[in-house]
């Protein structure tokens, strides 16, 4: 997988190099318009840094297009190839050779001066997870939560330290069988992938993320269970003392959904 991910940045060659898997570099410009024109409250996200849109495209259908800011006057990244929607497109490929989802990319390419852009295939019937975890309760929350923490242990033994795993960026969709999910990644311009084992400090990191992201209403119980179903040694009490701290820490230091209170056990100083 590593030898696919560095055949991979071939890619990324020329001035300003674009991928297009849908439409074309022309239509492109259309879709830039469309945006350009859109009210503010047709985005889906409009930040400082970045703004999505969806939009329906003639012979592709319903797609969602997220426009990267420029952040600062001068920035070479686009042009080399560097681009955060570039970098988004190489990691969502790299995590769908690991058998883990990922909404498709279709289309990615940058301007000077403009940032980039990035075309991703439509998930009408995914919901957020700080949404999807609110829709069930119980047996079926419990689910969905010790599957989360299965599916990031998965990510974490094939190698990708996520760096940015906040229940925002992970989509699911609960089948009939309320046992199966689909999950869906999002927003991978900061993933990184090793032949090796991911250190456990920066795999907590990731642990931390969704821990802050998910809503006050899951309970502790809940969250612990989940815990140990991504690693059942972190009871151990040495495991503990030594992990647990600055996976609060780093919780409490987001500030995103939860309210930094002592959780777990686990001192928090926030």
């Amino acid at each position: 997988m590593r030898q696919a991910d560095r055949a991979a940045l071939a890619l990324r060659r020329g001035k300003h190099p674009a991928v297009f898997r849908q439409g074309s570099a022309a239509e492109a410009v259309g879709w830039e318009e469309l945006m350009h024109q859109a009210k503010a409250d047709a985005f889906l996200k409009q930040g400082k840094s970045s703004r999505v849109l969806r939009l329906v495209i003639p012979g592709i259908g319903a797609s969602v297009l997220k426009h990267y800011l420029p952040t600062r006057k001068m920035d070479p990244r686009d042009s080399l190839g560097f681009s955060k929607a570039m970098r988004s497109l190489l990691a969502a490929d790299a995590l769908a050779r690991r058998g883990l989802g990922v909404a498709t990319p279709l289309a990615c390419w940058s301007r000077p001066k403009e940032g980039s852009w990035l075309l991703l295939e439509d998930l009408p019937e995914h919901m957020p997870l700080h949404e999807a975890v609110l829709q069930v309760e119980g047996e079926d929350r419990q689910r969905l939560l010790t599957d989360l923490a299965q599916l990031i242990w998965r990510l974490h033994q094939s190698g990708v330290a996520y760096r940015d795993l906040k229940p925002s960026n992970l989509l699911v969709k609960r089948g009939n069988n309320s046992e199966v999910h689909d999950w869906r990644f999002l927003d991978h311009d900061r993933n990184r992938f090793s032949s090796r084992d991911i250190p456990r400090r920066v795999a907590l990191r990731d642990l931390a993320a969704v821990h802050a992201g998910l809503p006050p209403e899951v309970r502790a119980s809940e969250r612990m269970l989940a815990l140990l179903s991504y690693d059942s040694r972190l009871a151990d009490r040495a495991a503990w003392k030594k992990w647990l701290p600055p996976v609060l820490e780093e919780a409490a230091a987001r500030r995103h959904r939860w309210v930094p209170r002592d959780l777990l056990g686990a001192p928090c100083s926030k």
